[in-house]
């Protein structure tokens, strides 16, 4: 999964010049790191990409999480890509929406990877009514989501899901697409007891 991967960027606007005539230390220090670190790659040309909304959108979720730090890879891939780490990492032979990766966590810190399709993105975008954009913000809340502790295996873990990646978008300004069918079913049943 190396490849995926990115550094994060320490460079800065005096990072390697020396102080200008009139400018004091405190006006060339660089901003102390961020204690939620997410580099992003892009490794398609499917989707033009928001690299500064991808980041918030994930940031959101570790912000409101119990980590304290996190470093947390994004990549953005096609579907042959994601269908083969799916098919490499998890044995399933298809492509699909997000993969997540927990490398290492500790009560304070995580350190995780998300890969997310844009081919999918794009694909799903249209049956449900919104952006393709959009679903690439969701598939990055989900992932992260997973990476903080949420699981979507029953009825109610699904609707526990649903409503924090509906929080997250409200966050980011986005409502949820104009076809909500992926989330009314599981939202309107909790613990297995359809609900009116």
């Amino acid at each position: 999964m190396d490849s995926y991967q990115t550094e994060p960027c320490n460079s800065g606007p005096h990072s390697s010049e020396s102080l200008d005539s009139g400018e004091s230390i405190s006006d060339t220090a660089e901003e102390p790191p961020s204690a939620m670190q997410i580099p992003i790659a892009n490794e398609q040309t499917s989707l033009v990409l928001d690299e500064q909304k991808l980041r918030a959108a994930v940031q959101s979720v570790l912000e409101d999480s119990s980590f304290e730090t996190a470093m947390v890879s994004v990549a953005v891939v096609d579907d042959p890509t994601i269908h083969q780490l799916n098919r490499q990492f998890l044995q399933h032979d298809y492509p699909t929406d997000i993969l997540s990766f927990v490398l290492d966590e500790n009560q304070t810190h995580l350190e995780g990877e998300l890969i997310a399709s844009s081919d999918t993105a794009i694909q799903n975008a249209a049956e449900y009514g919104w952006s393709s954009e959009n679903e690439l913000l969701l598939y990055l809340i989900h992932g992260a989501l997973h990476l903080v502790g949420f699981r979507d295996k029953n009825a109610e873990e699904r609707a526990a899901m649903h409503e924090a990646e509906a929080a997250q978008l409200k966050k980011l300004g986005l409502e949820l697409p104009k076809n909500r069918s992926r989330w009314q079913q599981d939202l309107a049943t909790r613990d297995g007891v359809p609900k009116p």
